[in-house]
C-alpha cells in the first residue's frame, strides 16, 4: 500500500492556519484538543494525511494523529446493517457462553441438571395421565348408568347428562395441560443437548 508523503508538521500547520482551514466536522472529530491531522485511505488505496476527512471516506474509518505523528485515536469503519446484525449475534453468543460457563463446571453437571428438570416434568405428566384415566373411568360409569336407564325405558336425568359433559370437559383440560408439559419436556431436552454441545465446544 502506498502512503502519500505528508508535509512537515510545521509547514502543514502554518499552511492550514494561513488558509483558515478547519478540522473535521463535529460529527467526524472526537473530543481531542489541539491541532491534529487525519489519516485515511483514498479510493486508490493510498494513505493520505489531511486536516479533515472528506465525507466519502468517513465510513471507511480513519486515524487521528498529533502533529508529531503520534496516533491519538483510531476511528473504525462503520458497519453495514448485515455486519451490525452479525456483531449483535456474536455478542449475544458471547454473553450466553459466559452464563453457561458460570452455571456449569462440566458436561456432567449439565446432564445432572437435565435429569432433575426432566424428572419434575415427568412426575407431573404421570399425575396428569393418572387423572385422565380416573376421569375416564368415571365417565364410563356415568354412561353405563345412562344406558341402563334408557334400556329400562326411562328418561336419563339432565343432572346425569350434565355430569358426563362436565367430566368430558375436565378430561380435555387435563389433556391440554399434559400436551403442554410434553412439549416442555421436549424443549428442555433440546436445550440441554445444545448446552452440553456448546460447553464441550468452548472448553475443548
Amino acid at each position: 500500500m502506498k502512503i502519500a508523503p505528508p508535509p512537515t508538521a510545521l509547514l502543514l500547520a502554518a499552511a492550514l492556519a494561513a488558509a483558515g482551514c478547519l478540522p473535521a466536522s463535529a460529527a467526524e472529530k472526537p473530543e481531542i484538543r489541539g491541532d491534529v491531522l487525519y489519516r485515511y485511505t483514498d479510493e486508490n488505496g493510498v494513505q493520505v494525511l489531511n486536516d479533515a476527512v472528506p465525507p466519502r471516506y468517513v465510513a471507511d474509518g480513519y486515524e487521528i494523529l498529533s502533529l508529531s505523528g503520534r496516533v491519538l485515536k483510531v476511528v473504525p469503519p462503520q458497519l453495514t446493517g448485515e455486519q451490525l446484525e452479525a456483531q449483535k449475534r456474536r455478542r449475544a453468543q458471547e454473553e450466553a457462553d459466559r452464563k453457561l460457563l458460570k452455571r456449569y463446571n462440566s458436561v456432567a453437571d449439565i446432564e445432572s441438571a437435565r435429569s432433575r428438570k426432566l424428572a419434575t416434568v415427568q412426575q407431573d405428566m404421570a399425575i396428569m395421565r393418572s387423572n385422565i384415566a380416573t376421569l375416564g373411568n368415571q365417565i364410563e360409569q356415568e354412561e353405563t348408568k345412562a344406558a341402563r336407564t334408557q334400556r329400562n325405558g326411562g328418561e336419563v336425568a339432565p343432572e346425569l347428562l350434565q355430569r358426563i359433559e362436565d367430566l368430558r370437559q375436565e378430561v380435555e383440560v387435563v389433556r391440554e395441560r399434559l400436551e403442554r408439559r410434553e412439549a416442555e419436556a421436549d424443549r428442555l431436552d433440546r436445550e440441554f443437548d445444545r448446552a452440553a454441545a456448546r460447553f464441550a465446544e468452548i472448553t475443548r
